[in-house]
């Protein structure tokens, strides 16, 4: 009776033992989940998961990326690449500084006549100009040689430089150095120069038209004539573009030069054209225009003027 009132008490046990243990479980952490099971059938029994690694870090970790590792020529390129340190671009060389922000147009033409009077005639030139800080640089030639009856009859070549200065945004908007140097066989002068400088007014400056007036002072010496002094003359440049489509373009100049101690002897000369692009991505136009020059100083009334027409193909850069 004893010994039976005992195993029924064991067995209570047992059963009241496993109960705690599953409440254990439910509201403990791992370290009394292990506790626990050590009561309640052993440490074999116990769950893998109350086991806690002291050492996180000696658990083997999965890799982040699969990018596989770089072979040994790209390893030693990069390497060399680290020593070299970042690339530096040369200093550019005096001749590219000079050169640099250049633009400019060159200009072809020529013009045959036959019948009773057979006539060929060329005309050529270009212009470049730089601009820079407000201020600006140009160049110009104009060459033209033209036969009659297989004789020379025009052989002329002017020469120019303009260097502008800007001096602000007003109308006022600068000064000037101008000089030409012009080369003709058919007048009483083997070389004229002329000199000119004075102020820049701006008249019209917008999106389609640039209208610039030019005044000063300027002298004109004419070597191998009668008359070989410096004259003094005054100075008036007028020069007006305007932009007429995408494709047309309208300009024209007048340079006039008064005599101070005798106005009424003068020299003028004025241009005007007319351009159309044909290829715009490659700068080729067609220009059609018109050229007079006018000289009071020169004794027979029927050379003192000279007319020009022309049509060029202008190449653009």
């Amino acid at each position: 009776m004893g010994r039976h009132n005992f195993q029924i008490m064991l067995t209570l046990s047992v059963v009241l033992m496993t109960l705690i243990t599953g409440q254990i479980h439910a509201d403990e952490g791992p370290e009394v989940t292990l506790a626990a099971a050590v009561v309640s059938g052993g440490i074999l029994t116990a769950p893998r998961a109350a086991y806690v690694d002291p050492d996180p870090s000696s658990q083997a970790k999965q890799p982040e990326s699969e990018e596989p590792l770089p072979s040994l020529d790209e390893a030693l390129e990069t390497e060399k690449q680290a020593q070299a340190g970042p690339e530096v671009e040369p200093e550019p060389y005096w001749i590219e500084k000079l050169i640099e922000g250049w633009k400019g147009e060159v200009r072809l033409g020529t013009d045959l006549s036959t019948g009773t009077v057979e006539r060929t005639r060329f005309r050529g030139g270009f212009n470049i100009n730089k601009a820079y800080d407000g201020h600006k640089t140009s160049l110009r030639t104009d060459y033209a040689f033209a036969e009659t009856n297989d004789v020379e009859s025009e052989n002329r070549m002017v020469n120019g430089v303009t260097q502008d200065w800007g001096t602000g945004e007003t109308k006022f908007s600068g000064v000037f150095l101008r000089g030409t140097g012009e080369l003709d066989r058919f007048r009483a002068y083997d070389y004229r120069l002329n000199l000119a400088g004075g102020g820049r007014y701006q008249l019209v400056k917008n999106d389609k038209t640039d209208s610039l007036l030019r005044l000063g002072m300027s002298a004109t010496r004419e070597f191998g004539s009668m008359r070989e002094d410096w004259v003094p003359e005054g100075a008036f440049f007028l020069s007006i573009s305007h932009i007429l489509t995408a494709k047309q373009r309208l300009t024209a100049n007048v340079d006039y030069f008064p005599e101070l101690e005798n106005p009424d002897k003068y020299r003028v000369t004025a241009k005007a054209t007319w351009d159309f692009k044909l290829d715009e991505e490659n700068g080729l136009s067609l220009r059609i225009g018109a050229e007079n020059r006018y000289d009071t100083r020169i004794e027979d009334a029927n050379d003192r003027n000279d007319l020009d027409l022309r049509a060029e193909l202008v190449w653009q850069f």
